[in-house]
């Protein structure tokens, strides 16, 4: 099994990133493909590096794949993710030097037996899915009950609509707004187990979200990073947002803490 993480790091998908690198043995290779969307792509890329870099030990299996070939529809939301997207924790240099792969050669490799993670827009993972059959699409976006937080939309798919419509008639599973709906994903009320990177990044967001006042504290993305180790603590339901989009929504029914 591989698996393939679309981020627009985002305080949020570096939370997600960091979960999943404890759980690295389970899969052949953990690559990441950093995307525009909560920061421009080119930020979001060296982010990735500098969030890699900060890492005692990164698993061997870890591959980084540049995407610049792609157009990509961008923000960049400090008042959610601070100043350089990821909180403003990290130093702003970085010394990776791992594997690095360009995403036409990268996509070469891809198959049924990769898992996508897609934690921002839709526009890369819709050009993953039109080329390539995969094993399992995992995507955040859409809401159905909750509000929306982009206008009308949820960030990741107003972003780019066209890309998010043309996604979800794919077979999946959506982590939206309302997927961690629940105490155990409070982050306002969970404390989380380690003193790492990880513990430092989640502390991150709760301030950020305390910041701007909100009830609950749930991390999404890192949502979507938990079912894909532990998808028995989620069900699924199909539904239908606002827009008349038919998706396969998870929803958070464990009474175990998120993580």
């Amino acid at each position: 099994m591989k698996i393939a993480l679309l981020c627009d790091y985002g305080v949020d998908d570096a939370a997600a990133t960091l979960y999943l690198l404890k759980f690295a043995e389970r899969f052949e290779t953990v690559d990441i493909l950093p995307i525009g969307g909560n920061v421009p792509r080119a930020v979001a890329h060296d982010n990735a590096k500098r969030l890699l870099s900060n890492i005692p030990c990164v698993p061997d299996n870890v591959r980084l794949v540049d995407t610049a070939s792609l157009p990509q529809p961008e923000d960049f939301l400090t008042d959610i993710h601070g100043n350089d997207g990821m909180g403003d924790i990290l130093p702003q240099d970085h010394c990776y030097v791992g594997d690095e792969l360009h995403y036409e050669d990268w996509l070469d490799g891809v198959d049924k037996d990769y898992i996508i993670l897609s934690l921002g827009p839709c526009t890369v993972t819709l050009d993953i899915l039109r080329r390539k059959t995969v094993g399992q699409l995992i995507f955040m976006c859409g809401n159905i009950a909750m509000p929306p937080n982009y206008g009308d939309y949820e960030f990741n798919h107003g972003m780019d609509p066209d890309a998010f419509a043309a996604c979800v008639k794919y077979p999946h599973v959506a982590v939206t707004l309302d997927t961690p709906d629940c105490p155990q994903c409070d982050f306002n009320k969970l404390k989380v187990a380690s003193d790492d990177l990880f513990a430092r990044i989640v502390a991150r967001a709760v301030t950020l979200s305390n910041e701007r006042h909100e009830v609950d504290c749930a991390i999404y993305d890192l949502t979507a990073a938990v079912y894909v180790i532990y998808p028995q603590r989620f069900t699924a339901q199909e539904m239908t947002d606002p827009f008349g989009n038919v998706l396969s929504v998870l929803k958070y029914t464990s009474d175990e803490p998120l993580v």
